[in-house]
């Protein structure tokens, strides 16, 4: 009987050392491909951080282009409109009426 409990005792040892293996084992894979999926995981945030910085600078540049671009619009409108104003002539009756206006705005203060 004592061999049979021997036997058995040695049986127990080995099926607990194959499994500690195999545990050991799937540990190893499982801490692999958790490792893997880090990495992975890393490239995925360090591109998706890259592709929004291209976007914020594409957008930005976009919009200084367009700012740019109605800010010429209007300088180039301003710049017309002076010209035009520039270039007309007042007659007698028109600056009369402006000399008027600059020599009584000082009485209708009072």
């Amino acid at each position: 009987m004592s061999t049979n409990y021997t036997e058995t005792l040695k049986r127990i040892k080995d099926a607990e050392e194959a499994s500690n293996r195999e545990v050991a084992e799937k540990k190893k894979d499982l801490e692999a491909e958790l490792l893997n999926l880090e990495q992975a995981a890393d490239k995925s945030i360090e591109t998706a951080r890259k592709d929004s910085e291209l976007y914020v600078e594409r957008a930005a540049e976009t919009a200084r282009e367009s700012a740019q671009s109605e800010a010429d619009a209007l300088l180039a409108t301003a710049q017309k409109n002076a010209q035009e104003m520039s270039s007309k002539r007042l007659g007698k009756k028109e600056l009369g009426k402006i000399a008027d206006g600059i020599v009584f705005s000082e009485f209708k203060g009072e």
